[in-house]
């Protein structure tokens, strides 16, 4: 794909695709930001309901309690309807002021004390007519000029009698309406209106209100503001929905808020909230219709995707002129770099600007110069490798020339070990050695003799490589005739006597020299370290350590030595400085302390388990590093 095209691509996706997901994403935002507030709008209003419902009844309690304050008492019994009943009926009136309208009728029912048996006991019902306060108001005008009237007083009294009478008595089908109504409110309202009637300090009754669930919840849910299409609602305990406007059951239902039973999701463009009264158990909802602001912001939102889109199209005008000016500049420099690839590095590419593609056809001639100059040198090279490369084929040669050499001296040291331990009736040997490079300057060998006597030899030539070797390749002549016979202080001191004859230089060799003869054990020493007796009878490590200068130090060195019975199941441990001299990973030798308590720990098992578990201290001791020195063990027990 070409860079134009490229470029063209990669605008569009970082411009559209950006575009769409800032719109989308405003869209949405903008979305749930306004049906959040219209969701806390609506719920504001439909707690408001529950204020007013307790507000319409507080009032009505409040009415109540005055109207107790009356005589209703005195409305009992029609014989009692007289002016000063009429009083009553008429301030029974005034005092039920602005919620009359809403009650259908009081019933005060007495409670009879036993001295007023001859007293009305039934309940009497009153209507909070104002036809019947309008009439009594005139009768009482009446009586005010009765005197004047001419009219006698017993017929007055029967005209109020008959007034209240026309508005008290109750048909027994009345009463069972009345009832059914008063069962109702007490259901929707969750409790009735009652207020005890006091005579002095002396409750001689109660009086009930009869206010219709359907007046309170008309007057509750006609006093919400709506605007903007809102649609208040109320449901009782059993899911009974109660409206103001009767045209609006039909719109709820087409928005999905219907009677119990049959519930329905809220349509996607209405805010639907219901929220529960506790103190009635009614439930108060509002339906907002949101069609039109939703319709608005979608309106918003593809208008700026529009707008949006616009800009790009003018911005792809931008992009095409610049992107032909960038590809041809390309197409320049592609074509100085295909002819340098071809190996034309004369070649060199036009600078036509001062921005990043003269800087690249800058660093192309760079290039170019550098190429010219690099094979130069790359000939150069190639001669210089050529004479390295016969260097080290004959540094190899001389490598492989040395190897065979070391091979040789290490074939050579490994013949003069013995081939075998030797077997003794008397004694059990077990022996190890590990050198630090391919030829070692270690040494040990085992001389029988007659009679039983066997003497054991063990060395560290100084140095390591072909000088040491040399070293022991010396001293094993010269044991080989006279270690097995001698006295080890007298072999000793002839052998050093021999060596500085041969003027080796600087050469020496530590030895010790062991021999077993019934039973009894001597030791002598050219500085070697000690040697560790195992005695088994006290369990205990005797260090044997004798002075004495190396072989080939001194012609006249005199040597001691050290004689003792040994037991059965005594040990001898002799070792060269290579174990106590080990150095750890952190440079910390081993010492000689360290290594008599692992012969310690071990001196109770057969002669290859010591050499074993001194090997396993030593490579626990370096932890994988490398010998610093050759490390030799021969392990003498005398046989129980």
């Amino acid at each position: 794909m070409k860079v134009r095209t490229q470029l063209l691509l990669a605008f569009l996706l970082l411009a559209v695709l950006p575009l769409s997901g800032i719109v989308l994403y405003s869209y949405l935002s903008s979305l749930g930001a306004f049906r959040e507030a219209v969701w806390a709008e609506t719920l504001s209003l439909a707690e408001e309901m529950g204020d007013q419902l307790r507000t319409v009844r507080e009032d009505i309690d409040q009415r109540l309690e005055v109207v107790t304050t009356l005589p209703v008492r005195s409305l009992i019994g029609a014989e009692k309807a007289d002016l000063e009943v009429a009083d009553v009926y008429v301030d029974l009136m005034t005092q039920m002021g602005e919620v009359a309208p809403m009650v259908d009728w009081l019933e005060f029912s007495p409670e009879v004390a036993p001295d007023e048996v001859g007293e009305a006991s039934e309940s009497f019902f009153i209507y909070p007519s104002k036809a019947l306060a309008k009439s009594l108001r005139k009768l009482k005008t009446v009586r005010e000029n009765l005197d004047d009237s001419g009219l006698a007083p017993e017929y007055f009294q029967q005209m109020v009698t008959e007034v209240i009478s026309e508005h008290s008595a109750l048909e027994e089908a009345e009463l069972e309406a009345f009832t059914a109504r008063g069962q109702e409110m007490k259901a929707v309202l969750g409790s009735e209106f009652a207020s005890p009637v006091r005579q002095g300090d002396r409750v001689v009754g109660q009086l009930k209100a009869m206010v219709p669930a359907t007046a309170i919840l008309d007057q509750v849910l006609s006093g919400v503001e709506r605007n903007e299409g809102k649609i208040p609602f109320a449901r009782d305990a059993s899911g009974a929905l109660y409206i103001d406007q009767p045209k609006d059951r039909e719109i709820l239902e087409q928005i999905g808020v219907t009677e119990a039973g049959d519930q329905r999701d809220p349509a996607a463009d209405w805010i639907v909230v219901e929220i529960a009264d506790e103190d009635s158990g009614l439930t108060f909802g509002i339906g907002q219709p949101i069609g039109d602001s939703l319709r608005g912001i979608r309106g918003a939102a593809v208008r700026n995707f529009a707008y949006g889109l616009g800009m790009i199209v003018l911005s792809m005008i931008g992009v095409v002129w610049l992107s032909s000016r960038m590809t041809r500049t390309l197409t320049t420099l592609t074509a100085g770099a295909e002819r340098l690839a071809l190996g034309e590095l004369e070649t060199r590419v036009p600078i036509e600007s001062k921005d990043e593609f003269g800087s690249l056809a800058r660093t192309i001639n760079r290039m170019a110069e550098e190429l010219s100059d690099h094979q130069a040198r790359l000939l150069e090279e190639a001669r210089l490798r050529k004479d390295q490369e016969m260097q080290q084929k004959l540094l190899a040669a001389e490598n492989e020339r040395k190897s065979l050499e070391l091979e040789e001296a290490r074939q050579l040291q490994l013949s003069l070990l013995p081939k075998s331990l030797p077997r003794h009736p008397d004694l059990e040997v077990a022996v190890s050695m590990q050198t630090a490079t391919e030829v070692g300057g270690d040494y040990y060998d085992f001389f029988p003799g007659s009679n039983g006597v066997l003497t054991a030899a063990i060395g560290d030539a100084a140095g390591h490589g072909a000088r040491a070797g040399t070293m022991v390749t010396v001293v094993k002549g010269l044991f080989t005739a006279a270690a097995g016979t001698g006295d080890p202080p007298a072999v000793l001191t002839e052998a050093t006597r021999a060596i500085k004859k041969m003027e080796l230089g600087r050469m020496n060799m530590g030895v010790a020299l062991v021999r077993f003869a019934g039973g009894r054990v001597t030791i002598s020493a050219a500085g070697m370290p000690p040697v560790f007796v195992f005695h088994r009878a006290t369990a205990t490590i005797e260090e044997v350590a004798l002075p004495g200068m190396p072989l080939g130090g001194l012609a006249g060195a005199d040597y001691g030595s050290w004689d003792a019975q040994l037991e059965p199941e005594d040990t001898l441990l002799l070792m060269t400085d290579g174990f106590p001299e080990l150095l750890s990973p952190d440079g910390e030798p081993l010492g000689y302390e360290r290594a008599r308590s692992a012969f310690a720990a071990a001196a109770s098992g057969r002669p290859e388990q010591i050499v074993s578990e001194l090997k396993t201290t030593a490579d626990d001791w370096r932890s994988g590093a490398a010998l610093n020195d050759d490390m030799t063990f021969v392990v003498i027990k005398v046989r129980s």
